[in-house]
């Protein structure tokens, strides 16, 4: 009688991430040319850091700020906030004369502040999700891991799970569609609906169960990865935040300010290339241009920083400054 071989399980290993002391939360895509553009206006002028994260783009911008500088860095998410306190602990106990201020808000918020007399002269975002996010998995942004269907950036607004739980299955298309690109929208739309009359969806393991359900297997990875971006985007308002963003932030800049965005799927690089484009023409609407466009193409990543950092690949860098 023959053996029976032993299964093995499918599942890699993992290295527990939040573990490391000091794993970053993102490697920085175009670091160089990203602070280049954005502190056009010297080391004594105001800038804004939309997306603080592990404070890759907030350390190159205060390295080359005078006494005078300051950087507003913003981040929804607490725990960056927390990471960041500990990362730049000496420049913030310089208290009043410390030249950072960290702000836990989403970047929307970056309007309704005041800022000091010197105004504000850039502002940078670099957008979606850490790789500490994806990495650690405890917001359920990543599909690579059986955790709670959150996706919140910060603690704000519906989590993944109650819009999944709650939506119609028309809404629920339309998400998949629109910001994931899914061609098999329409079938997991209607799949999850069924699903959840049986009982509720709790983790990403029962949404991944029903994507690789209803699509071939051999296209199963992108469509997890479209499906989850499309949820992700959803949960966070992400495509209506970041053009009331860069609406808002146009009239607080300073002459010859700029905006400089790093964007990672071609729903953001739309918006963005269309309010620039919006901003800089004249119009019955916009009789006075507000923006001068310096990028008509995108700037991308190199084969070398590629080769280095494979999740710079699809990024793509625009910047307008203000007339």
């Amino acid at each position: 009688m023959s053996k029976k071989k032993k299964s093995h399980s499918r599942k890699p290993s993992v290295t527990i991430k939040s573990e490391i002391r000091d794993y970053d939360y993102h490697q920085p895509v175009l670091l160089k040319e990203c602070v280049d553009a954005l502190m056009n206006c010297g080391d004594n002028s105001l800038y804004i850091d939309g997306t603080l994260g592990g404070g890759g783009h907030t350390t190159e911008i205060l390295s080359r700020l005078s006494s005078r500088g300051r950087v507003y860095s913003f981040d929804a998410d607490p725990d960056a906030i927390v990471h960041c306190n500990q990362k730049f602990s000496e420049e913030l106990s310089k208290e009043q004369d410390s030249r950072l201020i960290l702000v836990n808000k989403n970047f929307v918020e970056a309007s309704t502040l005041t800022y000091p007399e010197q105004g504000v002269s850039g502002m940078l975002l670099d957008l979606g999700v850490s790789s500490r996010q994806l990495d650690i998995g405890q917001r359920g942004i990543s599909y690579r891991f059986n955790t709670k269907l959150d996706m919140r950036f910060g603690t704000d607004g519906i989590s993944a799970e109650e819009l999944l739980n709650k939506s119609e299955e028309g809404t629920l298309h339309h998400i998949l569609r629109s910001f994931g690109e899914e061609p098999f929208a329409r079938i997991i739309a209607r799949r999850l609906v069924e699903r959840r009359r049986a009982a509720p969806l709790k983790s990403t393991a029962d949404l991944r169960y029903i994507i690789e359900e209803c699509v071939p297997p051999h296209m199963a990875s992108k469509s997890l990865a479209r499906v989850f971006q499309a949820i992700r985007i959803a949960v966070n308002n992400e495509i209506e935040v970041l053009e009331q963003t860069i609406k808002n932030i146009i009239p607080l800049l300073n002459k010859g300010g700029r905006i400089v965005v790093l964007s990672y799927h071609s729903l953001e690089d739309r918006v963005v290339k269309q309010v620039f484009k919006d901003s800089a023409k004249k119009s019955d609407e916009n009789p006075d241009p507000q923006l001068h466009i310096l990028t008509p193409k995108p700037l991308e990543p190199s084969e070398q920083e590629i080769g280095w950092n494979p999740r710079s690949r699809s990024a793509k860098l625009r910047i307008a400054e203000k007339i």
